[in-house]
Order: structure tokens, then sequence, then C-alpha cells
């Protein structure tokens, strides 16, 4: 009896002793990151940045046609525009997210960590100046540059 009591008290103390596994978003990248979670359970939530800016011989096109204005649309939506004021903002080199000179917008998706973004831009007038599709990772800011040569471009084919 004392050896099924004994046995009974050891089981019931093992059980106990084990720990329930945690659910939750595994990926470190997310926004909504647990790092308590041991199964994943598709929950992840993502954000990333993209900045837009031109380089300087697409600056020089634009100034040249007498565009005025740059409005940039991610996934439909309105982010932000760029005026030309004796010619538009420039860089040769990946500007940081947030720039004040260029234009920014962030993105929200879930469950993976990676996800295409539609974009397109335009000019005052509402011509579309070049469309494209990018690939972001969470927790990642994107630089996108426009050339004239992408410009002229996807002008002559649209």
């Amino acid at each position: 009896m004392k050896k099924i009591l004994l046995f009974s008290l050891s089981l019931i103390t093992l059980v106990s002793c084990e720990t329930t596994p945690i659910e939750g978003c595994t990926d470190p990248n997310a926004i909504n990151y647990n790092y308590n979670a041991d199964i994943n359970n598709n929950s992840c939530d993502f954000n990333s940045d993209i900045i837009f800016y031109l380089d300087q011989n697409a600056g020089i096109y634009l100034y040249n046609t007498g565009v005025q204005k740059l409005t940039f649309y991610l996934e439909g939506n309105n982010i932000g525009s760029q005026y030309n004021y004796g010619g538009f903002f420039t860089s040769e080199t990946d500007p940081e997210c947030y720039n004040s000179y260029f234009t920014t917008g962030s993105v929200f998706w879930s469950n993976i960590s990676y996800h295409t973004v539609n974009w397109e831009v335009e000019d005052e007038l509402g011509n579309i100046l070049f469309n494209s599709s990018s690939t972001i990772a969470g927790n990642e800011c994107l630089a996108v540059q426009l050339t004239a040569k992408k410009l002229k471009t996807f002008q002559e084919n649209h």
C-alpha cells in the first residue's frame, strides 16, 4: 500500500511540474512578439516603412517636364507629396526613413514576415508617372529610389 501511495505521489508531483506551452507570436521582427511564447499561433503583426526619393537625374527630368508635385500612394492610400520648389529634393544615397525632404509611409500586415505592397506616383494632374510593387520585411525601412531612366521607361510603355 505504501508503494502505491508513494508511486501516486511521485506521479502527481511529476505531472504538476510539467509546464503548459504558451502560444503567441514567436517572430522577433513582429510588433507583438511574445518572448515567452513556445508555439507560434500565427498571430504576428508586422509593420515597416518605405521612403520614396529621387536621384538627381530624376529631379532634373521632372523639373524639365514641368512637373510641380509628386503624390505617393501605398496600396491606394495617399501617403504624402513632394514639391518642385525650383527643383525637387534629390539624394544619391538612401535617406533615413522619415527624412523630412522625402515621403515615407508605413505598411501594416499580419501572419508572415514578408509582404508585397503596390505603390504609385502621380503628378499634380493625376497622371501616373510610375507604379510598381516592392517586397518588404517586418521592422524594415525600405528606400525606393526613382530614377530618370525608370520614369522615362514607364512613360514610354504606358
